[in-house]
């Protein structure tokens, strides 16, 4: 069974706990209370032929437990970002939220997704879905389209980012075979040619043996 940890950041209000709520259980919850501590939340699935467990930590949006979410978000192997598409602010924030998980954690160990949430209020739109990609791009992200009233775009996110944690496990594994197979090939290459000098070595001096008898005997 693998294993990975996903870590929710962005602005308070802009629907974490929503999409989280909707990914576990499929439901919405039309009234919310603001996260103020980071909670963890465990979800099994079998993707790529993989099992893999989820260990989600939602977090506070709010400044003033930045502490708390700090401790929380380290060790991440999957990240994402979250902003309302109809509060600008929420937007201008990903880059902070970005540089917060990159300042704990190595960021080529950690695999990004942005999600424009409330994709369902399209007539309030202030963020174009054009805007998100651009910041994704810049942050090597995938990018999606969510609302927490829609179970599809909600899966599609954590199943998006989960298969891609899978397959970049799955490239190591080969990386790391091919690398034991070469060091594999290496080692023998050495021990044929050690092989051949001591052989060489005896040659010489059977010959070295054979040309002082000679010697000896004249």
């Amino acid at each position: 069974m693998k294993k990975a940890k996903v870590i929710l950041v962005g602005n308070s209000h802009v629907g974490k706990t929503c999409l989280l709520c909707q990914f576990l259980d499929s439901s919405f919850q039309l009234e919310f209370q603001t996260t103020i501590a980071p909670d963890k939340s465990i979800k099994q699935l079998n993707l790529l032929n993989t099992d893999i467990t989820l260990e989600i930590w939602d977090t506070a949006g709010q400044d003033n437990y930045a502490a708390a979410n700090k401790i929380y978000m380290k060790k991440a192997d999957i990240a994402l970002i979250v902003y309302d598409i109809t509060d600008k602010e929420s937007f201008e924030n990903l880059q902070n939220w970005y540089d917060r998980v990159i300042q704990i954690n190595d960021k080529n160990k950690v695999i990004f997704g942005v999600a424009a949430n409330k994709s369902d209020l399209f007539e309030k739109q202030v963020v174009n879905t054009e805007e998100g990609k651009k910041f994704s791009d810049s942050i090597d992200a995938l990018f999606f389209e969510t609302s927490a009233k829609d179970h599809g775009s909600v899966n599609k996110t954590f199943t998006g980012l989960a298969e891609k944690f899978i397959q970049q496990l799955i490239e190591k594994n080969k990386t790391k075979e091919e690398n034991k197979e070469n060091e594999k090939l290496e080692k023998n290459q050495e021990e044929e040619k050690n092989n051949e000098n001591i052989i060489l070595d005896q040659k010489t001096h059977n010959e070295k043996g054979k040309n002082t008898k000679i010697k000896k005997k004249c």
